[in-house]
């Protein structure tokens, strides 16, 4: 029913099917119509360009960024309806479980920009909330991060400081335990110049960089020592350090899929001595 609702508005919302792609006010409008069909009881207020606030009638306020989202659309406008139903369905199930108690079982490490850690930061600060939480994380190399996010049926959730996550110091561990569990087939597919393309569902790729097993375990052959590429959250990308042509290909592929929807870094890295450090050619 809530599919066929969100259906409905954005056909009122954006009209024929074969129109000019939509600007960003008019997208963030037809994700408004569509959250407000999905969540009659809320209050959906369209804040500017690509941002929506949405206040569950028990109280609390979700802020959507529909930045990703729109990139999205703009790289394949004929699946508006996929785009949006997908955001929407993330929106009401954090709504939905917005007071849940936490299961520990589905407790992930996903790999984030140290950029993206600050802006979390930054929006906290700027809040003005006494005492605002920040996310559960710690340092992983290069410019990227770890933080820890509960793993739920449409969406992730990003843990903070507030939640009960028990022992600390067992945090990671555990998160690896059910990174591997709750990971689907991971698929290897050959591409262009030596490179071989990882696939885990769309959402778990550059937490496979944790899974020290994948890479000690001398299944992936390449030329020299194992050089990656996460530009994206789920992109993967990996070559040999001594595959000139491989490396050059890489370094193009991560600045361009870097800058899209869901960028992590274009920085390569390189798995030496049991663990990724940055990849330097020279």
């Amino acid at each position: 029913m809530r599919r066929l609702l969100i259906a409905c508005c954005l056909l009122v919302a954006v009209g024929r099917a074969n129109a000019e792609p939509l600007g960003p006010r008019a997208f963030t409008d037809a994700f408004a119509a569509a959250a407000t069909a999905a969540m009659p009881s809320a209050t959906v207020t369209v804040k500017g360009d690509l941002a929506v606030d949405t206040r569950r009638a028990g109280g609390g306020t979700t802020t959507s960024d529909l930045r990703n989202a729109y990139e999205r659309y703009l790289q394949d406008p004929p699946h508006l309806y996929d785009i949006i139903g997908r955001y929407v369905g993330v929106l009401a199930e954090t709504a939905e479980k917005a007071n849940a108690a936490l299961d520990r079982s589905r407790i992930i490490p996903v790999l984030k920009s140290q950029q993206w850690l600050a802006g979390v930061l930054e929006a906290a600060r700027e809040s003005k909330k006494a005492q605002a939480p920040e996310p559960l994380s710690e340092p992983f190399t290069g410019d990227l991060t770890i933080v820890y996010a509960e793993d739920r049926q449409n969406s992730m959730r990003f843990l903070t400081t507030r939640d009960d996550v028990g022992d600390r110091a067992k945090l990671h561990d555990l998160a690896l335990v059910n990174l591997g569990r709750l990971l689907p087939k991971i698929e290897m597919r050959p591409g262009a110049d030596g490179l071989w393309l990882i696939s885990a569902g769309g959402d778990y790729e550059a937490s496979l960089l944790l899974a020290d097993g994948i890479w000690s375990s001398g299944q992936i052959k390449v030329d020299g020592d194992i050089v990656v590429a996460v530009p994206a959250k789920d992109a993967l990308i990996v070559t040999g350090s001594r595959n000139s042509a491989g490396v050059a290909r890489l370094r193009k592929l991560a600045a361009e899929l870097a800058a899209g929807p869901y960028g992590l870094t274009s920085t390569l890295l390189v798995y030496r001595n049991g663990k990724f450090v940055t990849f330097d050619a020279n």
